[in-house]
């Protein structure tokens, strides 16, 4: 299972390097990859190496993009870039879907929260293609209108699957059904994938413009995408970086 998940892990993230890129590239230059920072401490910026290898080994250049304050110096970065990863990490604050926070709501990261929201939105602005993992899969559906479950156990029912795996991350932990005629199935080739599971929070409603293009078996969303001639956005909610 574990090298099943590194396959998809290069698929993807190939995706996002080549095969999902809507900008005109010289062949020889590598694609330059930001990576959101995920520290939790607001005080470093930093990423886990997973990411960063994951960019390496199909050929990027990854970069951490740390919260920033000044929007002009966010912009000439992101003219730097020719994809944005977001990485995972903890929870959203749930005012962002207009509810108030449930007792099984984790800490919260304001800085992070705020900078991501705009750094998305100012992405899809530029066609910049992005690539959202766990959180990021989150982030990309609330901050296009989309809501979420605050908690799985708390208020999803129709589990039976443990969401929040004990086993390590590079270890498969359930199914993923793949939706025919999704630009994931192209990327992916299969009808069903083995992922990893690490989140208690979960796609409630799907925003606006995007569509499902991957389900476990209870029906929880994992994949999300918007592709068209201005986008090219996907989010899972598995970690296929994990090796």
């Amino acid at each position: 299972m574990m090298q099943r998940i590194i396959s998809v892990t290069r698929i993807i993230i190939l995706s996002v390097l080549f095969v999902g890129c809507i900008w005109e590239a010289d062949a020889q230059k590598r694609p330059v990859i930001g990576v959101s920072d995920a520290s939790r401490d607001g005080k470093n910026a930093a990423v886990p190496r997973s990411y960063i290898d994951a960019v390496l080994q199909t050929g990027g250049i990854p970069v951490v993009i740390p919260v920033m304050y000044d929007e002009k110096k966010v912009l000439e970065l992101l003219d730097a870039m020719d994809g944005i990863i977001f990485a995972g990490g903890g929870d959203f604050d749930p005012a962002y879907y207009n509810e108030r926070p449930i007792p099984q709501t984790g800490n919260i990261n304001v800085p992070r929260d705020e900078f991501e929201m705009k750094l998305v939105h100012l992405a899809a602005e530029r066609s910049i293609p992005v690539l959202g993992i766990c959180r990021g899969l989150q982030l990309i559906n609330i901050a296009f209108g989309g809501s979420l479950y605050q908690d799985l156990p708390a208020q999803y029912y129709n589990s039976s699957i443990r969401h929040r795996q004990k086993q390590p991350n590079d270890e498969a932990s359930h199914a993923v059904y793949v939706e025919d005629n999704t630009v994931f199935a192209g990327i992916v080739e299969e009808r069903m994938l083995m992922v990893n599971s690490s989140h208690h929070q979960a796609i409630k409603k799907v925003a606006r413009g995007f569509r499902v293009a991957g389900k476990s078996p209870d029906d929880i969303v994992e994949v999300i995408e918007k592709v068209d001639g201005e986008n090219w956005i996907l989010g899972v909610q598995f970690h296929p970086e994990a090796r």
